[in-house]
């Protein structure tokens, strides 16, 4: 059964990663195992060779030295602490780019690859609730992580869930700045765009809403992605791929209401979608947990307390299909994708975190404060 790792970093960018190695060294290096075997399955080649014409033939470090090389310093760190060569742990920092760039090389449609996620969130006097299932491949159960970063910029701590070697997936600050993302795998990539795990920490450097949202329309995408955010005052969707971020607001939602899951709904910049039997379940499998939120909250009137969300996030109406992916029933319908993790950031007076270390329906939630901070200066992209 999977446990939540904690890893306390803080210091300049290079030593927050190598503390980030070294508190998480086993981990981060089983990550590296388990990620090479998946890569020679599904490529048939070497993974060195893959990583290697990976980053060879993307454009994502020249977009990260524009707006974040200070998080390259970071990984750095993580190898160094881990005892990993860099380019491995740079490559897998990609998690959303490498499943569309593989399934490309071998000539499949990138958005064949199914893709899972679902995200409720809820605007509520004197501030904001966000929550998502973070579904990911079936061979990352245990890499569970918690990273808890003192000045993630000037004057702003952290708490986000990752995967054990990566810089972050989501999460929450101490200015009151919290999101969630799931992949939309149906919306158009970029090769020479910022990976979505780099605008996650870009994003969590910033002490408001209006600084985030500005970093989600100004910079260049490299993956379909759907984040919502907030800072308590003001609640947002961004359906984002390349250029392109188009807000959303779900059908019969009450005002200040959120919900969503892996299939676009505003963005028109999408690619042509594929008609084989994977994607069209994919397509499914997205549409039906859609309906299953929809189900319990549209016409809800909001806002929406602890209670609806967990009761949205923890659905199974379609066995098949269900919004918490347990490992049985993921191993059951021989699914690669199952619930890594289940997040709540509680935004208020208090800042809260809440997570479960797979799917909500079998984990109960950990709960991590986070003490409210001023920026020490505003701090934008």
């Amino acid at each position: 059964m999977a446990t939540l790792a904690v890893a306390e970093i803080g210091g300049s960018p290079r030593e927050r990663g190598r503390q980030h190695g070294r508190q998480l060294k086993a981990l981060v290096r089983e990550r590296d195992r388990r990620w090479r075997a998946e890569i020679e399955s599904f490529m048939a080649m070497p993974s060195d060779r893959f990583i290697g014409q990976f980053l060879a033939e993307t454009q994502f470090v020249a977009a990260i030295e524009r707006h974040a090389p200070d998080l390259l310093d970071e990984v750095r760190g993580i190898a160094e602490g881990a005892d990993l060569p860099y380019d491995a742990v740079l490559a897998a920092q990609f998690m959303d780019e490498e499943w569309w760039y593989s399934v490309g090389l071998k000539r499949r449609q990138a958005n064949e690859t199914p893709h899972h996620c679902s995200a409720v969130a809820s605007l509520r006097p004197g501030g904001a609730l966000l929550a998502q299932n973070m579904d990911l491949a079936r061979w990352s159960d245990g890499l569970q992580a918690m990273l808890l970063i003192r000045d993630v910029a000037p004057g702003i701590d952290a708490a986000l869930l990752t995967m054990a070697g990566m810089i972050g997936l989501c999460g929450v600050n101490s200015a009151g700045l919290g999101f969630t993302v799931n992949t939309l795998g149906d919306l158009e990539s970029a090769t020479d765009g910022v990976p979505v795990a780099f605008i996650s920490r870009i994003l969590l450097a910033q002490s408001n809403y209006d600084e985030a949202s500005r970093v989600l329309r100004q910079v260049r995408h490299a993956s379909g992605q759907n984040y919502v955010l907030s800072d308590g005052r003001q609640l947002g969707d961004f359906e984002c791929s390349g250029d392109h971020a188009i807000t959303f607001a779900p059908s019969g939602a009450s005002p200040g209401c959120i919900w969503h899951t892996n299939h676009a709904l505003a963005n028109p910049n999408r690619g042509k979608p594929s008609e084989s039997e994977e994607s069209k379940r994919a397509r499914h499998n997205s549409r039906q947990r859609m309906s299953a939120l929809e189900r319990r909250l549209q016409g809800r009137a909001g806002p929406f307390n602890e209670a609806a969300v967990r009761d949205a996030l923890t659905s199974q109406d379609d066995p098949d299909n269900p919004v918490s992916i347990t490992t049985e029933n993921a191993d059951r319908r021989k699914s690669g994708f199952f619930t890594f993790a289940s997040v709540m950031w509680d935004i208020g007076s208090e800042i809260t975190a809440h997570v479960a270390p797979g799917a909500p329906s079998a984990f109960e939630h950990q709960t991590f404060h986070l003490a409210r901070r001023a920026p020490t200066r505003a701090v934008a992209e």
